[in-house]
């Protein structure tokens, strides 16, 4: 139900991921998979203005008082960087999405995924290196959000990690971002560009 919410329908999701590993000719090891979930989901709901600047709640279809399906199916790879690697993972499916037009939240296909390329150098002057490239899409409600509120995200970050010391790791990224939330507050594309450090300390 996202953040500091109570399950509103005491509804449980089925998930199952099937995934297999080999290792190539090359020596490099790698793992494809597949996975996917299904159940129902009941999104919060609040109050938003309308393009006449009309406050309003979401409207549901009786039916659905209890829950939109909530489903998806996705694949998934992982090439080990032995130094070169490769990962990525794509799903597809159905959730519940606000739609401004009608101000219904209905059950609307969604899609996304991400690509990443990385690489991994043992010995540098500050100790194991791994650069990295991603690229990440979606397309389609956020569910854990108030009134499921549509999203349209892609983003392209290039980064690196490397450990200090053994218990002490750097994360740091720079990326490109366009996202777009239909909800009364941010209509409209943004864009712009995003820094990240994260420190982690491993005890």
């Amino acid at each position: 139900q996202g953040a500091n919410r109570g399950d509103r329908n005491d509804n449980q999701h089925v998930v199952a991921r099937l995934s297999y590993p080999w290792k190539t000719e090359s020596g490099q090891y790698f793992e494809a998979g597949i996975q996917g979930y299904t159940g129902e989901y009941a999104p919060t709901l609040g109050a938003y203005r309308n393009a006449a600047n009309i406050s309003r709640t979401p409207t549901i279809a009786a039916n659905k008082e209890f829950g939109f399906d909530d489903e998806r199916v996705g694949v998934s790879f992982m090439l080990y960087p032995q130094p070169f690697g490769l990962q990525g993972e794509w799903n597809w499916g159905t959730g519940p999405e606000f739609v401004p037009a009608t101000g219904r939240i209905e059950e609307r296909p969604l899609k996304g995924g991400y690509v990443q390329v990385m690489g991994k150098i043992d010995e540098s002057p500050i100790g194991p290196f791994y650069p990295f490239a991603r690229w990440q899409y979606y397309r389609g409600g956020f569910k854990a959000a108030v009134n499921a509120p549509r999203l349209e995200t892609e983003e392209l970050e290039l980064g690196f990690e490397f450990q200090i010391d053994p218990s002490l790791e750097i994360t740091t990224t720079y990326g490109w971002a366009s996202r777009k939330e239909a909800d009364e507050r941010r209509f409209g594309q943004a864009e712009g560009q995003i820094l990240r450090v994260q420190a982690q300390w491993n005890y």
